[in-house]
């Protein structure tokens, strides 16, 4: 048992996991991608209109994306755009092991989801994910037309480091005059490098994310320990965080990511944005990309998405 409450069908899940007593951090980069991290066999796979397989050209070479179309909508509706960067702290994970959720989304919220397959590191250290990232941006936004996306209503969002890099991104968007980011979601967020929380502490191990494992994602994203200072990897540092998106913040309480969390929907409320900021006390990091039959994964995405309607309408 873990010192935290937690829903019943989540402890069961984080029960399961520990006792595998897989070390990702012992592992190479490449054993690491080999865990399966997509829906398992018998999980709901929600229909939606269409998947289509698209790419953007960046700086290192193509860039996948899956483009989700939900359900009830036509494949040329005007839609608001989510574009969606995968959590696995920029070393493991893709588009494909965030597919439920994406698919969810798309149909709960009524936009369409870009998920993007950025560069990882080390094969591509930092900033090349967050380079790729932004040139997947750039390229929905300037093709809106043709994505038969509104061009008004592009939103940016990801789960851990793919939090992060939707932070970075919303602060890069707002030097972009031709870039208008409406929303940013980010979703047990790394926003902190520069330093250990004490949620880092209390919450070392025992909860999917480790203290030791996110110290290896760091290893493998930089080039430098002086690195964790610069602002794209540690958004909280930057020096104005004035006139940004209105941001959706989830923390979870059991969460090493926790307090970096919270620390940075202050600093962004401090700067005068509009934040919702909602914690979960019941959950564990990575669970809203978890299969629809977890009450809990199912009803926070749709959370998000009633979230999402109010800023679109």
């Amino acid at each position: 048992m873990t010192k935290y409450k937690l829903d019943t069908q989540v402890q069961e899940r984080l029960n399961a996991v520990n006792e595998l007593n897989i070390k990702i951090e012992e592992m190479s980069p490449n054993e690491a991608r080999q865990i399966p991290w997509t829906a398992g066999d018998g999980d709901e796979i929600p229909d939606v209109g269409c998947v289509v397989e698209i790419g953007a050209d960046g700086p290192f070479g193509p860039i996948p994306m899956y483009h989700y179309l939900p359900k009830d909508a036509a494949y040329d509706d005007e839609l608001p755009a989510i574009v969606y960067y995968h959590g696995g702290g920029w070393v493991v994970g893709s588009r494909n092991g965030h597919d439920i959720l994406c698919r969810h989304l798309a149909n709960t919220s009524g936009c369409r989801v870009f998920s993007v397959e950025y560069r990882l590191s080390p094969d591509f250290k930092f900033p090349v994910p967050l380079e790729d990232s932004y040139s997947a941006l750039k390229f929905i936004n300037d093709n809106c037309k043709e994505l038969f996306v509104d061009s008004k209503k592009i939103i940016v969002a990801g789960d851990s480091a793919g939090g992060n890099i939707a932070a970075v991104l919303s602060i890069m968007a707002r030097e972009d005059n031709n870039l208008n980011i409406i929303y940013q979601i980010l979703l047990y967020p790394v926003t902190d490098g520069s330093k250990n929380y004490k949620s880092w502490n209390e919450n070392a191990e025992g909860y999917i994310l480790s203290s030791n494992l996110m110290n290896w994602f760091y290893e493998l994203y930089l080039t430098s320990e002086e690195e964790r200072n610069d602002w794209r990897v540690s958004p909280i540092l930057t020096e104005d965080l004035s006139n940004l998106p209105p941001s959706y913040i989830v923390t979870v309480l059991s969460d090493i990511l926790r307090d970096e969390g919270r620390d940075y929907a202050s600093k962004l409320k401090e700067a005068g944005n509009n934040v919702q900021h909602i914690e979960y006390d019941n959950a564990v990091h990575g669970f809203m990309s978890w299969p629809l039959d977890i009450k809990i994964t199912k009803k926070a995405i749709e959370d998000l998405s009633k979230s999402i309607k109010e800023i679109i309408s």
